[in-house]
């Protein structure tokens, strides 16, 4: 299916082509001049150039730091080692403290209902 999307949108691409020739020549002048403007961008704008690639690094540090820590978690949840995910500064102090009444949503009105 994405062989037929790709010929329609080809074909579709080349459909929209202009048949004049002086029309032609305009989009190849206009496309090449595009393609020079881009391609010279950092000649012309250094220290925009240097600060994304600053900014690039930056984010790709921070891309693999998050990979990496998603790995580690997936990894041990996955283990068969152990069952337990959380880090032992999670573990709570005192077990079992909460009471039955804690269970109870306290955000509900007691009044029942009245359906139609």
């Amino acid at each position: 299916m994405s062989l037929f999307r790709i010929a329609m949108v080809l074909s579709l691409g080349i459909a929209v082509m202009p048949a004049d020739e002086a029309q032609q020549e305009r989009l190849y002048e206009r496309a090449a001049a595009a393609a020079y403007w881009t391609a010279t961008f950092c000649d012309r704008n250094a220290a925009t150039c240097e600060n994304s690639a600053v900014m690039w690094d930056t984010f790709v540090k921070k891309a693999q730091f998050a990979g990496k820590l998603a790995y580690d978690v997936a990894q041990r949840y996955t283990s068969e080692q152990t069952n337990d995910v959380a880090p032992a500064s999670y573990k709570a102090s005192q077990p079992g403290t909460l009471r039955p009444d804690d269970m109870e949503p306290t955000w509900r009105g007691n009044t029942p209902r009245q359906g139609i």
